[in-house]
């Protein structure tokens, strides 16, 4: 059974249908990419798989349970977590206090091991637990930002455009974090626009356009898929 399962899914804004009839499926302890160009449904597909939005039809199911018409509040006590591209960190807290936002419904004991845990995953972040989130460079606030996410040891991570905006050299560096978070056991949903990088590091992909499946694959499927890369790959 997959950990997360979206079945034939039409959701949008207003009258506006965003994704139409999609599928898809994320399994225990791997991490599934989803590519597409701009305005193919991708931050969508995440809204509404985090309960930010309910589908008009369809279904989607965690770990089980299905979760169409769950606030995202209890979707978190489930077990999934969400790191949205923009506004994910509290730029006035410092490191440490947006660690603890993260882990609102933990006691004072779990809150302890949790930033332990984190924190064993980001050294920087230890280093700088007192700097303030608004005072840290792009690479930095995304690692605390996921960072914040991982304190609830969520079963599924949602990452969208994890390296918006960053250099090269950064952006290799948050992949290598994404591949030690997957080392922990927990499965990662990413929308990337670094498509070719991170299908190389997926177990699976989809690509999307105009809210609908186009291909799906293993990564290496789809690197090998001439149609892929002709159209999202760049060549």
């Amino acid at each position: 059974m997959p950990l997360l399962e979206v079945d034939s899914v039409t959701a949008g804004y207003g009258d506006t249908e965003i994704l139409r009839g999609l599928s898809m499926v994320v399994h225990e302890n791997e991490i599934v990419s989803i590519i597409g160009p701009n305005g193919a449904g991708k931050s969508t597909l995440m809204k509404t798989v985090f309960g930010l939005l309910h589908p008009r039809q369809g279904s989607i199911t965690f770990n089980g349970k299905d979760i169409s018409r769950t606030a995202p509040y209890d979707i978190v006590l489930q077990g999934m977590c969400y790191v949205p591209q923009v506004a994910n960190v509290f730029t006035t807290l410092t490191v440490e206090e947006n660690l603890q936002m993260g882990a609102f419904p933990l006691g004072k004991a779990d809150l302890s091991e949790s930033k332990d845990r984190v924190y064993a995953m980001f050294p920087k972040l230890r280093q700088r637990r007192r700097q303030l989130a608004g005072k840290m460079s792009g690479g930095e606030r995304q690692q605390v930002a996921m960072g914040s996410a991982l304190m609830l040891n969520p079963r599924l991570l949602l990452l969208d455009e994890p390296t918006a905006a960053l250099s090269p050299k950064l952006v290799d560096e948050i992949f290598e974090r994404i591949a030690s978070i997957r080392n922990t056991g927990i499965a990662i949903l990413m929308v990337e626009q670094n498509a070719r990088q991170s299908l190389m590091m997926a177990d699976r992909g989809y690509v999307l356009a105009n809210g609908e499946n186009r291909h799906e694959g293993t990564g290496r499927e789809m690197l090998d898929n001439p149609e892929v890369g002709r159209l999202y790959l760049g060549g």
